[in-house]
């Protein structure tokens, strides 16, 4: 049974780097993070938040402290973004100081039907942000 709030962990022992998404953003982090434990030998931790009205602050500041390091893939605009909760999330409890890589859409109007996908992240734009973190 889902509890309101409550986020969903894949691989939850692995601590070299942490996703942090929702919604479509979860299938593209799961082929992500494969590739990116492949490429770079890391365990990867995906935390799907599933809510996002109120932020789960607590569950965030949790994996975040866990893991050395944090991407984030939001669907939205790189503007006013649910991204920008998260990192605020990851600021106040202390953990800002790790190395960090945000995976957004395009600010642009939002389109429809197929051009809805030539504005939102990719699975290679995840896995680019994890060798920006792997430099770090």
């Amino acid at each position: 049974a889902l509890v309101l709030g409550e986020e969903r962990v894949y691989n939850p022992e692995a601590t070299d780097c942490v996703i942090f998404s929702y919604g479509n953003g979860m299938p593209m982090s799961l082929r992500a993070a494969r590739q990116i434990e492949a490429k770079h030998g890391w365990k990867v931790r995906v935390v799907d938040l599933r809510w996002l009205v109120p932020l789960n602050h607590v569950a965030i500041a949790k994996h975040a402290g866990a893991c050395d390091r944090i991407l984030i893939v939001d669907e939205g605009r790189f503007s006013a973004g649910i991204g920008e909760g998260i990192i605020t999330a990851i600021t106040e409890a202390g953990h800002g100081g790790k190395p960090l890589q945000r995976v957004v859409g395009a600010d642009t109007y939002t389109p429809l039907a197929g051009a809805a996908f030539l504005v939102i992240p990719k699975d290679e734009d995840i896995v680019a942000a994890a060798a920006k973190l792997a430099k770090d």
